[in-house]
């Protein structure tokens, strides 16, 4: 959870890789967009927005605007979301969500919202996987009806539509292309063009872009071997993952962890100084004991 006060008369424009969700903690303001009547916002009163959004939050002349917001990027969640999900969430080429939907204190998410943000939470992570629960309820609203089974009796697309489209994205990056066709008794050719009509995008690039995104978050939070992250990430020879991961984010993986550790540098090792004061310590008692002795012996023998 992140918070922002604008000043009156000041402008916001989110940048966010990701979805958006905002509040007013205190103040008034209004959502202003192209082409759309603008939306004041009192206090409790929100909006939940894509990336693409294009649009600002400006404060009343009347006082400062108080916000707290935070963002859900769908790259890191993988691991939860399915295939079917990912795609009307970030595809959806023919039923877009809404670009943003603005709601009142008054409704079930504003009034939850409040009272997330009210709370306070000793650890991080349930503040986390509260705020994504009501994200992930927030926009179950907004998404598109899922298309129901074919009515042209085209089997296999509703059997791609169940398997495929209920399966995380993190582990349609593990499975084959081969493995995939063989289980739903179809040619690879196929398969990959049914993939590309059901769900928007290649069956390949999808899984290009899922194995790289899981190798830049490795390389950002571990210190594991670049050769090992390729590995992790499904390839087996390290020229083309570097090849591939320059092509897409424009930076080798070493270039980008350089610029990861640049932007959030480590904390100091502090676990060192107790070993070290420790060693003194005993260093220093024994050295005392010595003098202690030796003094004592020296003038036991005056």
């Amino acid at each position: 959870m992140q918070e922002l006060t604008l000043p009156s008369s000041t402008e916001w424009l989110p940048r966010c890789h990701g979805w958006l969700m905002a509040r007013v903690a205190a103040g008034t303001g209004y959502w202003l967009q192209h082409g759309i009547e603008p939306r004041q916002l009192a206090a409790g009163d929100g909006l939940i927005a894509t990336r693409n959004v294009s649009g600002v939050i400006r404060a009343s002349q009347l006082g400062p605007l108080k916000l707290q917001f935070f963002t859900v990027q769908l790259q890191y969640l993988n691991g939860v979301l399915t295939v079917a999900e990912w795609q009307r969430l970030e595809v959806a080429p023919d039923q877009p969500a809404p670009s943003v939907s603005i709601f009142t204190v008054a409704e079930p998410i504003g009034q939850k919202f409040m009272r997330l943000a009210d709370q306070t939470y000793s650890h991080r992570l349930p503040m986390r996987c509260a705020l994504l629960q009501l994200w992930a309820n927030a926009v179950a609203g907004l998404l598109p009806v899922p298309t129901a089974a074919s009515t042209s009796g085209n089997k296999l697309r509703d059997h791609i539509r169940e398997l495929v489209g209920q399966m995380t994205e993190a582990e349609l990056a593990e499975r084959s292309l081969t493995e995939l066709a063989r289980q739903l008794h179809c040619s690879e050719r196929h398969f990959s063009r049914l993939f590309r009509e059901e769900f928007g995008v290649p069956f390949h690039a999808r899984q290009i872009e899922l194995r790289l995104q899981r190798a830049r978050q490795l390389l950002a939070d571990s210190n594991a071997k670049i050769i090992n992250i390729a590995y992790d990430s499904g390839y087996r020879h390290l020229g083309l993952f570097n090849a591939m991961f320059k092509k897409r984010f424009g930076l080798t993986p070493v270039e980008w962890r350089r610029q990861c550790v640049h932007k959030n540098p480590p904390p100091a090792e502090s676990h060192r100084l107790p070993r070290l004061t420790e060693r003194a310590v005993v260093w220093i008692a024994t050295l005392s004991l010595y003098f202690i002795s030796y003094t004592c012996v020296h003038a036991s023998a005056k």
